[in-house]
């Protein structure tokens, strides 16, 4: 018996695009990815600019439509639900949005911003609703008579924490948090961070972690996805991850990560070129046109994400 939150198997994400002629081609943002979440843990799914991390973050949300796979929330078939039972899945999972100053409905005060996803799932009596607000901005480090202001009133990191709270207020199990604390200064994202892990720890929540910041990633997760391309290249627990990484995408990656320990020096290892067309991929390793280590054999195939040592696991014939 496993005791995973989220599974998820062979998720697909595609997107049709217009070429000349009228001809369509579909855009793999993302390519048959499979991972899973323990309850009470974070998974971070890290990668570059456009390697699919957000896209398949929402795909399991299904806040973007999905071109095959499964998800698995709870013990039920995710994807396959329709109607009131998805209303009430909903209330499972929650995302925690990137920009806190696009995210928020400029025209609603902080109290409705909040209350607003349980009157759109009904998760609570709408008597209850008004405690459970003050309730909730207590939880987040708001004060009472902040919930009648605007927006606009509020600086980054407040927003945020009014995210975090309408993203709390439907008692989910999972939240997604989409490069939650991208768009704070540093001193703020410790903040939010350290605001995060507390949540986790007292309401046993799940995190699916989606970041660009390796050392953020480092503080908050359990086990780590690295993509490139629309696919899982390696797959691990954080200190296997860091202290032992095998694909070379992941070892560029940490190389690329600042350090103020002297003792600790890593070889910078650059990666040339650009990725390859998104609508052309190649019929080998995604990262071969820029991997260092290439040869014949991986522009054959794509390599299979397969174990290493343990749970760790790599797409790279030389793992």
């Amino acid at each position: 018996m496993t005791n995973a939150l989220l599974t998820v198997e062979n998720l697909s994400v595609r997107f049709p695009v217009k070429r000349r002629w009228g001809q369509t081609s579909w855009l793999y943002a993302v390519d048959d990815v499979s991972f899973e979440i323990k309850r009470g843990e974070t998974l971070a799914i890290v990668g570059e600019s456009g390697s699919g991390k957000t896209t398949a973050a929402l795909g399991v949300a299904r806040l973007v439509g999905n071109s095959g796979g499964f998800v698995n929330l709870d013990g039920e078939d995710f994807l396959a639900l329709e109607g009131g039972a998805l209303r009430r899945a909903r209330a499972k999972v929650q995302v925690i949005f990137q920009d806190p100053y696009s995210s928020l409905n400029p025209r609603l005060r902080a109290e409705a911003i909040v209350r607003e996803p349980m009157d759109s799932l009904g998760t609570l009596p709408r008597a209850e609703r008004p405690d459970r607000v003050a309730e909730l901005f207590k939880q987040v480090g708001l004060r009472p008579e902040q919930m009648k202001l605007f927006p606009h009133q509020f600086s980054g990191g407040q927003r945020q924490r009014i995210g975090i709270a309408r993203a709390l207020s439907t008692n989910p199990e999972l939240i997604i948090c989409d490069e939650a604390v991208s768009a704070l200064d540093v001193a703020v994202q410790a903040q939010i961070l350290n605001l995060l892990r507390r949540l986790q720890r007292d309401l046993g929540l799940t995190y699916l972690f989606i970041s660009h910041d390796l050392g953020v990633v480092q503080h908050m997760s359990d086990h780590i996805a690295v993509m490139y391309m629309g696919k899982i290249v390696e797959y691990a627990d954080r200190l296997s991850l860091f202290n032992d990484p095998r694909h070379p995408y992941t070892k560029a990656l940490l190389s690329a990560v600042p350090s103020v320990d002297k003792k600790r020096k890593v070889e910078r290892m650059l990666i040339p070129g650009d990725p390859p067309d998104p609508l052309n991929p190649p019929s080998g390793c995604r990262f071969a046109s820029r991997c260092p280590l290439v040869e014949d054999a991986c522009l054959a195939a794509q390599p299979p994400l397969k174990a290493v040592n343990g749970s760790h696991r790599a797409a790279c014939i030389k793992a």
